[in-house]
This record gives structure tokens, C-alpha cells and sequence, in this order.
């Protein structure tokens, strides 16, 4: 899900992001922004609303890999480089900010071919729950389907 937010006067792409609870760079590449590029007051912005209460952010610190990052929150690395725009191979570097799943969360990104069932499968839940959590659902490919498990 997403919405459209309007950039305040002295607002930057920083702030927004942090509003947001959504990474710079996740911001950027939802919106195609260059790295260079400053947002101005009254500017109209697409923010991914879903992650808010799913995803925590970390930063990476020097020597971490996504492969590492991946491995610590127990989700493969393809689905974690395109839960963040990047592609497995990208270089990540110290202070970066990656999106991840919090601990009672499964995400999973379609592939084509999935169905309700082999999705619902692999987050182990059923179709039912599947679809309570996830508003719409078009098994497109690379859609995020989500799964918070009930305390």
C-alpha cells in the first residue's frame, strides 16, 4: 500500500523517511529520486505505508553483507535485496539503511507461478489468514505478501 505525502517547507528526504519509518533509499527508488536530488516544499511523494508496523530498519555497520543480514533475521537474501530495491550482488556500505522484518514477521515475494496456497505455504500459514493480512493480493510477480504471527 502506499500513499502520497506532501514535502513541508524545510522538510529533506531524511526526514520523511525517518516520518515514514521507511529507509532513504527505499524512499528514493519508490519515487526514482537521484541521490543528489532535494525534495521542495509542496512536492508530492508516493511513501509504502505496509512496512510500519512489520519492518525494522538496520544500519550497516563495516564488513556486514547481505548475506549476513539475511542469515541474522532468518530470510533468504533474494527476498531480502528486493525488499530494499537492491539486487543481491549490490555492495552495501556502513550506515546504510536496510529494511527487516521484525521478529514475529515473515515476508515472502511472489514469484510467477505462486498461488494462494504455495504462498500461504511458505509464510506456514493458510489462505484465510493470508488473506486478513494482506489487503490485496494479485500474485503478481515480486508483490510482498506479509504474515505477523499472533502472540
Amino acid at each position: 500500500m502506499y500513499k502520497i505525502y506532501y514535502v513541508q517547507y524545510g522538510e529533506t528526504i531524511e526526514d520523511i523517511a525517518r516520518k515514514n519509518i521507511i529507509t532513504v533509499d527505499k524512499l528514493r527508488k519508490t519515487n526514482n529520486l537521484g541521490m543528489d536530488y532535494e525534495v521542495r516544499a509542496g512536492e508530492q511523494l508516493v511513501v509504502p505505508t505496509d512496512s510500519q508496523q512489520l519492518f525494522d530498519t538496520y544500519i550497516v555497520i563495516q564488513g556486514d553483507t547481505l548475506y549476513d543480514i539475511a542469515s541474522k533475521y532468518n530470510v533468504t537474501v533474494d527476498n531480502l535485496a528486493l525488499l530494499n530495491g537492491l539486487d543481491k550482488q549490490d555492495y552495501i556500505y556502513p550506515g546504510q539503511e536496510i529494511l527487516v522484518p521484525k521478529s514475529d514477521v515473515k515476508f515472502y515475494i511472489t514469484n510467477p507461478g505462486d498461488t494462494l496456497v504455495s504462498a500461504a505455504d511458505i509464510l506456514e500459514t493458510n489462505v484465510e489468514e493470508l488473506i486478513a493480512q494482506n489487503k490485496i493480493i494479485y500474485l503478481l510477480p515480486e508483490q510482498l505478501l506479509t504474515y505477523k504471527k499472533e502472540k
